[in-house]
C-alpha cells in the first residue's frame, strides 16, 4: 500500500522537517527510523515482561511443597462434581 500520508498538525510536520534537515535525511527516513525504534522499544518491553514472568514462575517453583498434593479424587465426587 503506497498511499501518501498526510500530517494534519503543522507543528508535527515542522518538527519532522527540522529533524530530517538536522540529520540530513528525508522525512520518510525519519518516520521509518521512528517506527523501527518504536517497534524495538515494544519488543524490549515484551521481553522484559516475559523475563519478569519467568522470574515469578521460578520463584513459585522454588517454594517447598507443604502437605500432600491433591488429586482429582480429593476434589471431585464419583459424578465429577466438586466436593
Amino acid at each position: 500500500m503506497n498511499a501518501p500520508v498526510q500530517i494534519k498538525k503543522p507543528e508535527v510536520a515542522e518538527r519532522l522537517r527540522r529533524i530530517a534537515r538536522r540529520q540530513g535525511r528525508s522525512i520518510t527516513d525519519v518516520v521509518d527510523a521512528l517506527s523501527l525504534r518504536a517497534d524495538q522499544e515494544h519488543e524490549a518491553e515484551v521481553q522484559r515482561k516475559i523475563a519478569r514472568a519467568e522470574e515469578i514462575i521460578a520463584h513459585f517453583q522454588s517454594l517447598p511443597v507443604v502437605g500432600p498434593l491433591l488429586t482429582d479424587d480429593d476434589l471431585y465426587d464419583e459424578d465429577g462434581l466438586p466436593k
